[in-house]
């Protein structure tokens, strides 16, 4: 039997008070009176009942103490223990893996001083001849062992040793995967919903649930942190503004900014600016480069960096890159006035000046010659011919025929004769250039037929069963052609129009970047305009040859991206990727934890005696009553 409240027991003090009062209680005395004869008979009657109320004032002393023992031992709450053992020193320990766990303090991060602790924990189960399962909170929660006894024990401490082995430490850089640690432990919980589930971390919360939280955190930790930075393109220059806070301590803290190949120039522009950071709140900074010696409208990367010395160092420098866009030469050569592709170039390329460096290069041709001119067929990254064709296809480029009067060499199709008449488009194939474009809402009223095309092609629109808008993007041969004139149709005055040429560029030249920074363990969509990319970064190196690639990295730094299109000239691209912003904040406060699902049973396997303490309690309560009641009849 155990006592679950030992402090009751104090109530026995109740029996001392007892027999205190019972020693202070006045006795009767003997005095001599005169008597009579009914006196005397009285006396005699009372000496022979004498025996008797001594041994009831004796039964009623033992009823009394033995009422205050009861009441005593139900302050204590007895209860009989479980004989089960292994539920009481089965434990599950969930280690944190998470970015905040680098924080160091004294040349020990948290993720060490975690491990050292389940160490510690691994010798107290043994002492127990226990069960213990150890869980890994990482990018993706894993166990590191499963229900491990004491014949586990030594590979177990190994294993915990690997984990803070210097050359294959496993703490990640990302967000520890908490959800999934307890999912785990929850598929363990549910044979035995009574495991004790340890937490070992740095961060705090409100709400623990059932989980026993361990704080590995040590007072003194803080962090400066730079945690993003964004260009501002206003009046042709560039403001960079960037978020730094100081988690843990405050103070003033100096950002340096250094803008890289300014203008392309090659020079560096070197700025600074002292902040004050109070209450662990995120503070922005701007610098506006017309404000110093040079105005900046285009960079090759900038470069934010703090100088302090705090207790985690990955967040103490950012890059961002972005600053020079990815040329695109385009060619428009036309042999009949026409406003509307121009227009729509000029148009692109003022609006898509943060995507694409539109270089345009417009040639008229006169319609009269009957000497075909000489077409300039190399070196622009986009051909767009209309009306009047080239002998031959260029081969560096992406190419767009429009209202073709014939087939050049290398177009693989073959035309037929044109076709006059009221025309509505109807369309063809699900495609990305025709994305936002509805054909049934373009009207013609002449075409030139399309009568053969290579395979490679993709119909996207018909007009009188012939197709005449067709795409094909393979590896060296990438063409649009569309077979009627756009003065001829109604398209040129759609919205459908403009929107299918900016599908065009995205889809024959698209940008290898659409972020240029990312989040440690975020996706990443690359593209290309060749057939391969090659990657390379602190964790990796890779060729790419399928697009978009979507990709993660584990490892936050500096990722480049190089590849070599149609031009011939090698493009280099560069990203960064960073820690994520919620784990910069080491002394952050959490809500809620995640908890297990696990219903814990109402019905305790313990067996509680209160009741039976409480009846033999009442039973003494009424033997006393009646003991009391009969002495004084």
């Amino acid at each position: 039997m155990s006592w679950l409240t030992p402090l009751g027991f104090l109530g026995l003090l109740g029996i001392v008070a007892l027999i205190i009062i019972y020693l202070l209680k006045p006795n009767y005395q003997k005095k001599m009176v005169s008597s009579t004869y009914v006196w005397k008979l009285s006396l005699k009657y009372k000496k022979k009942k004498i025996p008797i109320s001594k041994f009831r004032n004796l039964l009623i002393l033992i009823c009394q103490i033995l009422i205050i023992s009861l009441c005593a031992f139900l302050l204590a709450q007895p209860v009989i223990k479980s004989d089960d053992a292994s539920l009481r020193t089965e434990k599950i320990a969930i280690i944190d893996a998470s970015a905040s766990m680098l924080a160091t303090y004294e040349d020990e991060t948290r993720f060490e001083r975690a491990v050292a602790e389940v160490k510690k924990l691994v010798t107290e189960v043994e002492e127990m001849d226990g069960v213990l399962t150890v869980i890994i909170a990482g990018k993706e929660a894993s166990v590191l062992t499963s229900r491990a006894t004491a014949e586990n024990f030594p590979r177990l401490r190994t294993e915990l040793d690997s984990l803070v082995d210097p050359d294959e430490f496993q703490c990640t850089y990302g967000v520890a995967d908490v959800e999934g640690a307890m999912a785990l432990a929850q598929n363990l919980m549910e044979d035995n919903p009574d495991i004790e589930l340890l937490y070992y971390t740095g961060t705090n919360y409100v709400d623990k649930g059932i989980v026993t939280v361990k704080d590995v955190s040590m007072e003194g930790e803080w962090n400066a942190s730079i945690l993003d930075c964004r260009e501002i393109l206003g009046e042709n220059y560039y403001t960079f503004s960037v978020d730094v806070a100081s988690y843990g301590q405050n103070g003033n803290v100096t950002v340096y900014c250094d803008v890289y190949g300014a203008n392309e120039e090659g020079r560096t522009v070197s700025m600074s600016m002292p902040v004050r950071c109070d209450s662990d709140k995120v503070q922005t900074v701007d610098f506006n480069t017309t404000n110093f010696d040079i105005p900046v409208y285009s960079y090759d990367y900038v470069y934010v960096h703090l100088e302090e010395d705090d207790s985690f160092m990955y967040d103490n420098s950012f890059y961002l890159y972005g600053g020079k866009k990815q040329t695109v030469r385009v060619q428009y050569c036309s042999s009949v006035p026409n406003a509307f592709v121009s227009g729509t170039l000029m148009g692109m390329r003022d609006t898509l000046r943060t995507r694409w460096d539109i270089e345009l290069t417009e040639v008229r041709l006169d319609p009269e010659s009957k000497t075909p001119p000489e077409f300039i067929t190399e070196g622009f990254d986009f051909y767009i011919f209309e009306h009047m064709m080239p002998k031959e296809l260029p081969v560096d480029g992406a190419v767009l025929l429009i209202n073709p009067d014939s087939a050049p060499l290398g177009s693989e199709i073959t035309l037929g004769a044109a076709q006059k008449g009221d025309f509505t488009l109807a369309p063809g194939e699900t495609h990305a250039v025709t994305d936002y474009v509805t054909p049934e809402n373009i009207g013609l009223t002449e075409y030139r037929r399309v009568v053969n095309h290579a395979d490679s092609y993709t119909p996207l629109a018909f007009c009188g069963g012939d197709p005449v808008l067709l795409v094909r993007n393979d590896i060296n041969l990438k063409t649009a052609v569309m077979a009627f004139s756009l003065n001829k149709a109604n398209l040129a005055v759609e919205v459908s129009f403009p929107v299918l040429m900016y599908n065009m560029f995205n889809y024959f030249m698209p940008s290898t970047l659409t972020d240029f920074v990312v989040d440690v363990d975020e996706t990443i969509a690359l593209n290309a305009r060749s057939a391969e990319l090659r990657l390379s970064g602190p964790s990796e190196s890779n060729l790419l040859t399928t697009f978009p690639a979507k990709l993660s990295f584990s490892v936050p730094g500096i990722y480049t991206v190089s590849q070599i299109p149609l031009s011939g000239i090698e493009v280099i691209e560069s990203f960064y990727v960073k820690i994520a912003t919620e784990e910069c904040n080491i002394v952050r406060t959490v809500d809620e934890l995640a908890n297990p699902y696990i219903q814990r049973e109402s019905e305790d396997l313990d067996i509680d005696l209160l009741i039976y303490f409480a009846s033999a309690l009442v039973a003494l309560l009424f033997i006393e009553w009646w003991l009391q009641s009969h002495d004084a009849l």
